[in-house]
């Protein structure tokens, strides 16, 4: 079976248009997956669905091709954002990997008072959040924000949404119950950072009623692995 080769585009799909692939995702096809004309690939944005796709012709820079037929309309994106305290880029990498493949609405990332890292590549985060929907088949590209500190960004959460918040204090293990009795529009999942959010923080958090703790059980994760968890057990919830 060979391999589906899948490119993100965020331009218009319409069926017998013609397209310009440029750059790295010309590079992509033509030096890396070896793809020349005639070749068949899968195109797909957030809006339009996917569509098969064939070679027209390509160069060094650039390739054309031709939408041919469609393939599948848009899925309906995860109802889980995920508001994330910033970590070393090496483990953020996997976080942004892995929760994109999981599925999720949008990236929120957030300076905590024990935040060590304070900056964010949004361009890089973009590229393996990219990658990442190429791979995993899916349709819906996730949105990554710019960096806010936590206090400022739970003030413009919805009050009607709910944020489930992933405690090591907690001994809440069933969130069943509070996924159906909260039927909101938008679901939350917010991660620490490694030490911990300070003093303050939880009490902002633990005043505000829409927050939900819950525990990812009795072993301590390091924040990239608690996002992971966290996403997997409210998807087979919520989505």
């Amino acid at each position: 079976m060979s391999l589906k080769v899948r490119i993100y585009l965020d331009k218009k799909l319409d069926l017998d248009s013609n397209l310009i692939l440029e750059r790295e995702d010309a590079h992509y096809l033509i030096n890396v997956m070896r793809l020349g004309e005639g070749d068949n690939l899968f195109i797909f944005n957030s809006k339009d669905g996917e569509f098969k796709a064939e070679i027209i012709s390509f160069d060094k820079k650039n390739v054309k091709v031709k939408l041919i037929s469609k393939i599948e309309n848009i899925n309906k994106p995860s109802k889980i954002s995920l508001i994330f305290s910033l970590i070393k880029s090496s483990k953020l990498d996997y976080l942004i990997q892995k929760c994109t493949e999981i599925g999720v609405n949008s990236f929120i990332p957030i300076i905590s008072e024990k935040s060590v890292v304070k900056n964010l590549n949004i361009k890089r985060a973009k590229k393996i959040i990219k990658e990442s929907c190429e791979q995993s088949n899916q349709l819906y590209l996730p949105n990554i924000y710019e960096v806010q500190k936590l206090e400022k960004k739970l003030k413009f959460i919805n009050k009607n949404s709910i944020i489930f918040f992933a405690d090591t204090n907690s001994s809440n293990k069933k969130i069943s119950e509070e996924v159906k009795n909260n039927k909101s529009h938008e679901f939350y999942l917010l991660i620490g950072p490694e030490g911990d959010f300070s003093l303050k923080e939880r009490e902002i958090l633990n005043s505000m009623k829409n927050c939900i703790p819950f525990s990812l059980g009795q072993n301590i994760l390091r924040s990239e692995t608690a996002a992971v968890v966290g996403l997997t057990l409210l998807n087979s919830e919520i989505n």
